[in-house]
């Protein structure tokens, strides 16, 4: 028996027990027959027998007939059934966005009637917002709702309406004011999809599926307790049921490409492709960080605002860059045909070209956030006071001291930041290496973190080691290298061995690293060192603490870019007005703002499960994320800039030059991802990171 306002742990393995004992009795629905109209019924089976046993009520209020929880209670279903091998509840997706809008406008008679049977699976949902001539101006839309007695005529012409040929019930907008009032004259309206006036008339695909289809209304009559919200609310509905399809939608798209590229990196000839799979990876575990992000903010009750629109442009990037994954994997066996399972690689394919243009473009996503970017003057959209707080003392300890360790002992960072176990130590501990990056300061914190089981065993002080990089014929590359540098470490291949050697009589010698002063070349006699073994585990979290340490630092020097690239795009006048208003430079801005958006949220990610225990992986994908991202992020900044930055004394040219350095280190980019790729070949399972969630 469910207790209700489960927390969390326990709902989640709770649910996981059940799915155990009911593996049997419901084996038969995991596998979704090939014809689109015959997984209908194996789908409401599935949800049914969810709600029967009382997991479907979670995650919803107790005073609607929920058992309490909240939206994160309803992402760890939606996750739970897809590592168990479930199929995706497509038919159910409106379950994540219409229910907390008729929780929140829709009257009580109308909540008994659609509220719980919606949990069932025994009404269907279909959403009419689209117009032939209202696509994303939602405020142009005309069908009408004229005053009957007892309720209203509905007129008009609805498009795009997914899953309304097997809805029980539709959520519509329509007109109660005149043309001019624009969103201020919308109402929103639960009908019936079998009344009088309303006819479906299904749409077929591009992949053969008639998921969409557009409603007439012709004199169709909906009573007055089924309008939701107040005459002329319908614009305050739109945007509840939009924040939420566009958070909880990014969360069960990343869900179900999981177990995809899980089957991909299972077909014969994937470990000649590690590179890109590992690069669809990356890119699902930084979807994953978000969209919990935006999760989270739902759960605790707030709108996700210009986040959701975040979210939505990750989901597009990523979904159409996995499958062009799959394509180049499976190539040429899906466009011909031959591949195995050929029609469902199909079908997800051509689905994918359209997740730029359904639920609001891609464009349109970009302009909503380029709205705000400009407006605040590149401030973050995504950072918590705490941390603020945090990085804005750093600053400061930076700003007065001499030098970058200075700064660090100032501050007492070694003490309580250079491991991070708790939350205020993962907090300062991101602000440094992401205030080293802003401000292109230098310390030996980086090598320091990863020298520090070395460091140890020596019985030093971390800041006392530098780290080997590379090593050539003429010399060393060292990174951490300085006044107080007694030993140079230098990483085996593997884990639990280090090679050092003392550094008092080595001489600093030139260096073509892009940034010179990040590595530095030393002059090294032959000879003179010695091997320590170290605890293998011990120096594998040393090593995945490092690479988040460099994505942190990566991450500031994008940071950095975006504040200056928005600055000077308020200021730098073309045709008479700011370029900032040119539709160009604000999607540049807004498209760096989501890489940074989604590597901020796999930074602290892997930070936070680097101190519950084993965070190599998503190190690993934080670190080739940053390096991707950041050196975008740069080419953007330097299309905003134009020809002056791409002159010397400008500061692009010193950020590029420390994220390119930056990538060199710890693993590149290219090499990280070919690592991740060949692992989950190996592995089958792809790691999902995010057991460890931050609101409990």
């Amino acid at each position: 028996m469910i207790q209700p306002n489960p927390p969390l742990s326990e709902f989640a393995l709770g649910l996981q027990d059940w799915l155990d004992e009911n593996a049997s009795a419901l084996s038969h629905l995991k596998q979704l027959p090939r014809r689109f109209d015959d997984r209908i019924a194996p789908l409401r089976e599935l949800q049914a027998a969810l709600f029967d046993a009382g997991w479907a009520r979670v995650g919803w209020s107790e005073a609607l007939g929920g058992l309490g929880g909240n939206a994160l209670h309803r992402a760890a279903l939606i996750d739970l059934l897809q590592l168990n091998g479930y199929p995706p509840r497509h038919l159910f997706e409106h379950l994540e966005i219409l229910p907390p809008a008729l929780e929140k406008f829709a009257g009580t008679k109308l909540i008994e009637q659609v509220f719980l049977p919606s949990l069932r699976g025994d009404v269907l949902w279909c959403q009419g917002f689209s117009e032939p001539t209202a696509g994303s101006d939602l405020a142009a839309l005309k069908t009408t709702a004229t005053r009957v007695e007892g309720g209203y005529r509905l007129d008009g012409h609805k498009i795009w309406t997914s899953w309304a040929k097997w809805a029980t019930h539709l959520l519509l907008l329509a007109r109660t004011g005149t043309p001019e009032d624009r969103h201020r004259g919308l109402s929103a309206f639960v009908i019936e999809i079998d009344s009088p006036g309303l006819e479906v008339g299904p749409i077929r695909q591009s992949n053969g599926h008639d998921e969409l289809a557009e409603v007439f209304l012709d004199g169709a009559v909906v009573p007055d307790e089924q309008r939701v919200g107040d005459e002329g609310q319908g614009w305050a509905v739109a945007m509840k049921i939009l924040a939420g399809e566009r958070g909880s939608y990014a969360w069960l798209r990343q869900c179900e490409m999981l177990p995809r590229l899980e089957r991909l990196a299972a077909t014969p000839g994937a470990e000649t492709h590690a590179g890109v799979i590992g690069g669809s990876l990356v890119d699902l575990l930084a979807l994953r960080a978000r969209s919990r992000a935006v999760l989270e903010i739902i759960a605790d009750g707030g709108a996700p605002g210009p986040e959701s629109s975040v979210s939505k442009v990750l989901v597009i990037d990523t979904e159409q860059r996995f499958y062009s994954t799959a394509r180049e994997v499976l190539s040429p066996g899906l466009d011909l045909g031959t591949a195995d399972d050929v029609s469902r690689w199909q079908e997800q394919y051509l689905y994918s070209r359209a997740s730029s243009v359904y639920g609001g473009s891609r464009e349109i996503q970009l302009n909503v956030i380029a709205k705000l970017l400009v407006s605040r003057g590149g401030a973050e959209i995504d950072e918590d006071e705490e941390r603020a707080t945090v990085r804005e003392s750093i600053a400061e300890a930076i700003d007065q001291s001499d030098d970058g360790n200075q700064a660090l002992d100032g501050l007492d960072w070694w003490t309580y930041a250079a491991a991070p176990e708790d939350a205020l130590g993962r907090a300062a501990f991101g602000a440094w290496f992401e205030e080293q990056g802003r401000t292109l300061a230098i310390s030996s914190a980086l090598a320091a973190v990863r020298g520090a089981a070395a460091a140890e065993t020596l019985a030093v002080s971390p800041a006392e080691v530098a780290l080997v990089v590379s090593e050539q014929d003429d010399g060393i590359l060292v990174c951490g290298a300085g006044e107080r540098t007694r030993w140079l470490v230098s990483p085996g291949r593997e884990h639990g061995e280090f090679r050092v050697r003392e550094a008092a009589g080595l001489t600093i010698g030139e260096t073509g690293a892009l940034d010179a002063s990040l590595v530095a070349r030393i002059d090294a006699p032959a000879g003179g060192e010695r091997v320590i073994a170290l605890d293998a585990a011990a120096d594998a979290r040393g090593e995945a603490l490092a690479r988040i340490a460099a994505a942190h630092e990566i991450l500031g020097a994008a940071r950095a870019l975006l504040i200056h690239a928005i600055e000077h795009a308020n200021e730098r006048q073309q045709f008479g007005q700011p370029i900032a208003g040119f539709q160009a430079i604000q999607h540049l801005l807004s498209e760096s703002q989501v890489d940074i958006s989604a590597l901020a949220e796999l930074c602290q990610t892997a930070l936070e499960e680097w101190s519950a225990g084993d965070a190599s992986a998503l190190a690993k994908a934080a670190k080739a994320l940053a390096g991707r991202a950041g050196i975008d992020v740069a080419q953007r900044a330097l299309q905003c800039f134009g020809a002056i930055g791409f002159t010397e004394e400008h500061a692009h040219h010193l950020y590029l030059r420390r994220i390119h350095t930056l990538d060199g280190i710890l693993g590149s980019q290219f090499a990280l991802r070919r690592e991740l790729g060949a692992s989950l070949i190996e592995s089958g399972r792809a790691p999902r990171g995010l057991r460890v969630w931050r609101s409990v």
